[in-house]
């Protein structure tokens, strides 16, 4: 087995995101199933699973019915399905095939796993650990090239088109949700402690999810023609050369100067390493690009 892996380094890939995927989801419903979902005072998830809880809280508080605890977990497999769809035509087929792992493992967890009591009644404290794993297992999911599914989809399809942080998309999306389960219950504690747990998992998220911020790698190396072509075949970047020369050697050098998603920045790394040990290369964060850069849909 170790020796198929070893030989199709792809095949590794997909097993490290099926695994990352399973994980990271695990992470994301404890988060929801054991913190959020066990507060006194209603807390609110983002995504269809907070829709699911704000859907469950409206007809219990104005129908007076019990949708039962297996609602949440069907109410996010079912409200999953258009998202889904569109993540399948506007972002990646591989993207949403892992979602669709992602989903049904929130299905169950959500819905047919008895919650465990984690001995906190504190609200505020639940809704930051709640904030706090949710947004490792939206964020970590995210990194990997994988998501938890739900409004994560449309956040990364407006973020592929318009270049906005999926933290900020989620952050605007979410607040939605908080502010409507505020109006179901007449209370603004519900949307400020919501408000609470959507700022941790947002910061999480873009601590961990980096996929759409922008580096600039300028590479000094006395070998640039073979290193651009290398970069062009293996990162698919545009590449700029400056003739430069070194203060205290007097030498010629050629700085090759690239753009890239931060999450390209092993790939290029590896590649520098291994074709001129002796290149120095320095990166700096890049806040807002204008012209011809292509976004890369995630693959």
């Amino acid at each position: 087995m170790s020796k198929l892996i070893s030989n199709n380094p792809k095949l590794w890939l997909e097993i490290r995101a099926l695994i990352t995927v399973t994980v990271f989801t695990i992470i994301y419903g404890i988060g929801v199933a054991w913190f959020l979902e066990a507060s006194l005072e209603p807390l609110y998830t983002g995504g269809i699973p907070g829709l699911g809880q704000l859907v469950r809280n409206i007809l219990i508080t104005r129908f007076n019915v019990n949708a039962g605890n297996t609602f949440l977990g069907i109410f996010v497999l079912l409200g999953n399905i258009p998202i889904l769809i569109l993540g399948w035509f506007g972002v990646s087929k591989r993207f949403t095939i892992y979602s669709i792992v992602s989903v049904l493992i929130q299905t169950t967890i959500l819905g047919f796993i008895p919650i465990v009591d984690v001995g906190i009644t504190d609200t505020f404290v639940l809704a930051v650990m709640g904030g706090l794993l949710v947004g490792v297992g939206v964020g970590g999911a995210l990194k990997y090239g994988t998501s938890t599914g739900g409004l994560d989809i449309v956040a990364q399809y407006y973020s592929l088109r318009h270049g906005t942080s999926v933290g900020f998309v989620s952050l605007v999306l979410n607040i939605t949700i908080a502010l409507a389960g505020a109006l179901v219950f007449g209370s603004a504690s519900v949307a400020a402690y919501t408000i609470i747990r959507i700022i941790v998992s947002t910061i999480v998220t873009d601590k961990i999810h980096t996929a759409y911020h922008f580096l600039k790698v300028e590479i000094i190396t006395q070998n640039p023609d073979q290193l651009c072509q290398l970069i062009l075949e293996q990162v698919y970047r545009g590449v700029t050369l400056s003739r430069v020369e070194g203060a205290y050697s007097h030498q010629e050098k050629t700085m090759v100067m690239v753009v890239i998603s931060s999450y390209e920045l092993s790939k290029i790394r590896k590649l520098v390493q291994d074709f001129d040990p002796k290149a120095f290369m320095i990166t700096q964060p890049v806040k807002t690009i204008q012209g011809n850069f292509k976004r890369k849909t995630i693959v």
